[in-house]
C-alpha cells in the first residue's frame, strides 16, 4: 500500500512540474531580461516566488519504478539496484547480461 503511494505521489510530482515548467521560464526570462520595465520584471519575480515549492526540478526525486525505493536508482532504467541485478539476470533488459568470465 505504501509503495503505491509514493510512486503515486511521484508521477503527481511530475506531472506537476511538466505544467508548469514553461511557466517558470518564462518568469526567469523576463525577470533577466533589461529591455522591459522594471514593474515587469519585479512582478515576474513576485509571480515566480509564490508558486508551488513542487514546481522547482530540485523537488523531484527519483524512485524505483517498481519498488518505489528513492535511494540508488539508476536514471536510465529508473529502477533500484536490487531490482536492476534481478531483472538483468533474468534477460528482462533488453542491452544487458550478466557478467561472466
Amino acid at each position: 500500500m505504501r509503495k503505491k503511494h509514493l510512486i503515486y505521489s511521484d508521477l503527481l510530482r511530475r506531472k506537476i512540474f511538466i505544467k508548469l515548467e514553461i511557466k517558470q521560464k518564462i518568469l526567469k526570462s523576463a525577470e533577466k531580461t533589461v529591455f522591459i520595465p522594471n514593474t515587469y520584471r519585479y512582478l515576474s519575480l513576485y509571480f515566480k516566488s509564490i508558486s508551488p515549492r513542487r514546481a522547482s526540478i530540485i523537488q523531484q526525486i527519483n524512485r524505483c519504478f517498481l519498488t518505489g525505493r528513492p535511494w540508488y536508482v539508476q536514471k536510465y532504467t529508473r529502477y533500484s539496484r536490487f531490482k536492476f541485478r534481478v531483472e538483468s539476470n533474468q534477460g528482462n533488459l533488453p542491452g544487458f547480461k550478466r557478467a561472466s568470465w
